[in-house]
């Protein structure tokens, strides 16, 4: 699949200046690549080195700039890492960054302390304002760290946020999504605009007839083995799906089905007409089957929601596909915590989240009923109108609510009223992405190198007031 490759491949380009002095900026550099070496299997990604560049290792002339980029190129790197080991050659940063298009970190070890009038030896911080002024001369859109140590929490910590940024880039770059059928007939409120998307974004949309998925799905119904070995892991998750009688073939069929097609096509995410297609040829709604596709890394939303499917895309690339994504109604307010809201849908939410010592099933129509863990969780909501694109992103966690049924969460934030006034009056509808965890950051500096308008329950716009 076009985006199923979910390794991260960074460019590790280290850079000084000739005047500084050179052994010191030879020793940093030792020492930042011995430590990304170390990051490489902690941190998850594929370190591409120039150490072949020249005797040092380290970009110091503008012409080594196209030598570097040539080799990112067919390294396929998605981002790049510049550290300063002084102060850095800020022409061919600049040059490699632009040559490249892909998200830039730039950040240089704290300087040491002056040796009396003797010449400083490094400088990288100096270094690292004149390389960021360039970058912004050449249009090239870059993220830092500021100067610390290299073993400092601030490092550790913004280092691996970077990594998740250039995640949701990476992602979000090329998508193609699956979409299954139309949308119903009602919806109009996800209506998008598919030429719109691939103008501005390059993400295609990928239409399958409603004929040629119910063909695939009776197709995936004779092959035994594989319809067997997706319920196996279904009862072994811990959910109950005697309900479905012998209709659990047709759900196993179903998800086998949709599976192939994105497969087929390249797809990285499913969007799919939920209402009708399925139960009037099949006996069965789709909802806990698209939840479990999120669970098996492939995004799925229900009621053919593309904007859901874009949004649940990103959400898992943030998350560095540690956690599986939901989506989900806004539903109604809390009837005691005038802060918290039910986040609830007829299903669909991946079995993985299911709350400890929760008793989960699918019922004979195929729905999940269960509800998901409490903890944090980032809500998202990619959304456009008359051309403009926004990406709302906030956080809260599970409290303790009344029991509902299909799949369901209530989540508490730091003030309901603010979050529904922008839902109201942003350009947002009533369905969300849901992820554990706080990812607001990460999709704050992904929506830079995107082109989209960040927005949050406590940016001014859309706000609107009676009083």
């Amino acid at each position: 699949m076009k985006n199923a490759d979910k390794t991260l491949r960074l460019g590790i380009v280290p850079t000084r200046r000739e005047a500084f002095s050179h052994p010191l900026a030879f020793e940093q550099k030792k020492e930042i690549i011995a430590k990304m070496r170390e990051l490489e299997s902690t941190l998850h990604f594929t370190g591409v080195y120039v150490e072949d560049l020249n005797e040092e290792g380290l970009l110091m002339r503008y012409d080594e700039a196209f030598t570097v980029a040539e080799k990112m190129r067919e390294a396929k790197v998605d981002a790049l890492f510049i550290p300063h080991c002084n102060f850095g050659e800020e022409s061919a940063v600049a040059r490699l960054a632009k040559e490249l298009d892909v998200p830039v970190l730039i950040w240089g070890p704290r300087d040491g302390v002056p040796n009396g009038l003797e010449w400083r030896p490094t400088d990288s911080q100096c270094g690292m304002f004149a390389s960021t002024k360039v970058l912004q001369r050449y249009g090239v859109t870059f993220s830092y760290i500021e100067n610390c140590e290299l073993d400092s929490p601030i490092f550790q910590k913004k280092f691996a946020s970077f990594l998740a940024v250039a995640q949701v880039v990476k992602a979000f770059r090329g998508l193609r999504i699956a979409v299954i059928s139309t949308r119903p007939q009602p919806f109009l409120s996800v209506m998008v605009n598919e030429a719109e998307l691939l103008e501005k974004f390059g993400i295609e949309l990928v239409p399958a007839e409603s004929a040629v998925i119910l063909a695939m799905i009776k197709q995936q119904m004779e092959n035994k083995e594989a319809l067997e070995k997706l319920l196996a892991e279904l009862v072994e998750s811990g959910l109950d799906i005697e309900p479905l009688g012998e209709k659990k073939y047709t759900l196993a069929a179903m998800e086998l089905g949709l599976m192939e097609f994105a497969k087929k096509h390249n797809c990285s995410a499913i969007s799919c007409e939920c209402w009708t297609m399925f139960a009037k040829n099949l006996g069965l709604g789709a909802c806990f089957m698209l939840g479990d596709l999120n669970d098996r890394g492939i995004p799925a939303a229900c009621e053919n929601d593309i904007h859901a499917a874009i949004a649940s895309v990103m959400a898992t690339a943030a998350a560095r596909y540690a956690s599986p994504s939901f989506v989900a109604d806004l539903t109604i307010r809390h009837p005691e915590n005038d802060n918290a809201e039910l986040l609830w849908h007829c299903g669909p939410f991946a079995k993985s989240l299911i709350r400890k010592n929760a008793k989960g099933y699918i019922t004979p129509q195929g729905k999940g009923f269960y509800e998901i863990e409490h903890g944090e969780y980032t809500v998202l909501r990619f959304d456009g109108l008359k051309g403009q694109y926004y990406l709302f992103a906030g956080t809260g966690h599970g409290v303790e609510g009344p029991l509902t049924n299909g799949n369901y969460l209530w989540l508490e934030t730091d003030n309901w009223p603010k979050w529904e006034k922008k839902f109201i009056f942003g350009p947002y509808i009533h369905h969300v992405v849901g992820i554990p965890g706080d990812h607001v950051a990460v999709i704050r500096e992904a929506c830079r190198y995107l082109g989209l308008h960040f927005d949050s329950p406590d940016d001014p716009n859309f706000v609107y007031d009676l009083t």
